[in-house]
């Protein structure tokens, strides 16, 4: 198949499975609320629903990013510059959080901050400061995939030749001359990841502020009531005002981010991490540090599992026990299983995948064929592919919802495959930010040989692009089936008042059943704790096809 019919299908599958359900979406909500873009962002304003809630998403968006890169950076220093023992594992452990689901971290903080834990939670003070930590938490991973790589791989001779210079004498001069320059693409991309993520997080807001939303949480309350005719018209305002101020925010972000990525690629002339790295036993200061806090909320998450906590009016007594396990495993006239939850999860992963990867390789290939003959054209399409991340998760399942139901509604209601295409919406991109680098950093000369040898276009697909693509294609593949388990934010849109519930909303709704159960908070650790195992099975299988240079999963 030629390039040409390869970009037209990509394109096509793009706008087909990802533009079309949310354009549907937005038809619907205009047809509720009619066409009056300055009526949709002034009821932000005057509707008490969102009063405060823009000026909420952005400074804990920002704070977040600017605590996460305060944390981030000295870390990835260590990692970069110093040799460790056992430097993959402590790698895998402080990247690992960023793949871990979003309602695990919550679950993973509101175990150390609840009543089982430090029980600071009823104190509200607590809840922000609490939310920027965990927000911090999960995103350190993207700080030290940017960063880390540059550092681990640049000539020391640089340095060196610095040193030589009257404005590279002291530390300050080398750090304003030399580190500042060559990190500010790697830091400056991390802090623009860091901000959309935070921007639009909506687990750890819902389970952390309980009484504060951003405007992801808050199109996620009044989503349920969204494109009904004539029936909660100022909430589909609402939405479409807040989407338009999250898009327009993310949507710069994005391109920004995507700009920096291209100017980190071929910066400098890197060598490798053997002749870079020297060890540094005070760097465990640092290291040790991040790897207790990598670690707490996964464990924290775990060790309340088999925790139970009794309360009635002789007091209050606590034990140990397997009872929350057996309680979140077992359907009940109002929750389904976890088993079942877990065999749909499965299923929407797997299926996800075989669609999510084909797709996201096919538009990172015809972005790299663009950037060589139209690179305008290529720009516009790689900042296209990100559409899903300046909507959102919320707003994609809202899309998917309103869009099948603009369609047809009974089938919304009646097939189980509308998640899935929530799921490829989100992980497609991923997909595109995987493989874009790794297509770009290879050699055409082997291509060219294999021509010259008279090999077919379809042997030098499966001879020389796989392979040399192989570790991309892994990573890829595990990163969609980690995103489509733990995927919260759409899946809880979508599938919250369905028979097909996933595991992530499941641990919702245990958690959501009132506490005078015993097992409420148990119970969604337990289940928590199942997913956390296998989001951590997936990471560690991704590790050794990662390479070195390579920054990360972006």
């Amino acid at each position: 198949m030629s390039n040409k019919y390869v970009a037209r299908l990509a394109v096509g599958l793009y706008l087909s499975l990802i533009v079309l359900p949310l354009w549907l979406a937005l038809d619907r909500l205009i047809w509720v609320a009619g066409f009056d873009a300055y009526s949709w962002l002034n009821s932000l304003d005057e509707n008490f629903i969102s009063q405060g809630v823009l000026e909420f998403t952005i400074i804990q968006a920002t704070l977040s990013a600017i605590l996460t890169l305060a944390i981030g950076i000295p870390i990835a220093w260590q990692l970069g510059r110093y040799s460790w023992p056992l430097q993959s594992l402590i790698r895998s452990i402080l990247t690992m959080p960023f793949v871990m689901p979003s309602i695990v971290a919550a679950m993973g903080f509101m175990s150390i901050i609840g009543e089982n834990g430090l029980d600071i939670r009823s104190d509200r003070s607590t809840w922000f400061t609490t939310l920027i930590i965990a927000h911090a938490w999960f995103n350190l991973a993207l700080v030290i995939r940017f960063c880390e790589p540059v550092l681990s791989t640049l000539d020391p001779s640089m340095e060196e030749q610095m040193r030589l210079l009257p404005s590279g004498k002291t530390w300050w001069g080398r750090f304003r001359n030399l580190w500042a320059p060559i990190l500010m693409p790697s830091i400056a991309a991390a802090a623009c990841m860091t901000f959309v993520f935070s921007f639009t997080s909506f687990a750890l807001v819902e389970w952390i502020t309980l009484g504060e939303n951003t405007l992801e949480s808050m199109m996620a309350d009044i989503g349920s009531s969204a494109g009904i005719k004539g029936v909660m018209v100022s909430k589909n305002e609402l939405i479409l005002g807040a989407s338009i101020i999250q898009f327009s925010i993310l949507i710069f972000s994005l391109g920004l981010m995507s700009w920096l990525q291209q100017r980190r690629q071929s910066l400098l002339p890197l060598v490798s991490e053997n002749i870079v790295k020297t060890q540094n036993k005070k760097g465990w200061i640092i290291v040790l540090p991040a790897i207790v806090f990598a670690v707490l909320p996964l464990l924290a998450v775990l060790i309340s599992s088999f925790r139970i906590r009794e309360v009635d009016a002789g007091g209050s007594r606590q034990y140990w026990s397997t009872e929350a396990w057996n309680y979140a495993f077992t359907a009940t006239n109002s929750l389904p299983s976890a088993w079942d939850a877990l065999q749909n999860s499965i299923g929407y992963a797997i299926i996800t995948l075989f669609i999510a990867l084909p797709l996201g390789w096919m538009l990172a290939l015809t972005i790299f064929d663009l950037e060589k003959r139209k690179p305008r054209l290529a720009r516009i399409l790689d900042i296209s592919t990100m559409l899903p991340f300046a909507v959102s998760s919320v707003m994609i399942g809202l899309g998917v919802m309103l869009g099948m139901i603009k369609i047809n509604p009974q089938f919304f209601y009646s097939l189980w495959f509308t998640p899935i295409l929530a799921h490829v919406m989100i992980t497609t991109p991923f997909v595109v930010r995987i493989m874009l680098p790794a297509i770009r950093s290879l050699d055409p000369s082997f291509d060219e040989c294999a021509q010259i040898l008279g090999m077919s276009k379809t042997k030098r697909f499966f001879l020389i692009t796989i392979p040399m693509l192989k570790g991309s294609l892994i990573i890829s593949s595990i990163f969609i089936l980690a995103m489509s388990m733990g995927e919260f934010g759409a899946s809880w849109v979508v599938t919250r008042n369905s028979d097909w519930t996933t595991l992530p909303v499941i641990i919702d709704s245990i958690r959501a059943v009132p506490y005078n159960n015993p097992m409420t908070v148990p119970a969604a650790n337990a289940v928590s704790s199942v997913l956390m195992i296998i989001a951590l099975l997936l990471f560690i299988s991704t590790e050794k096809f990662r390479p070195k240079r390579d920054g990360g999963m972006f």
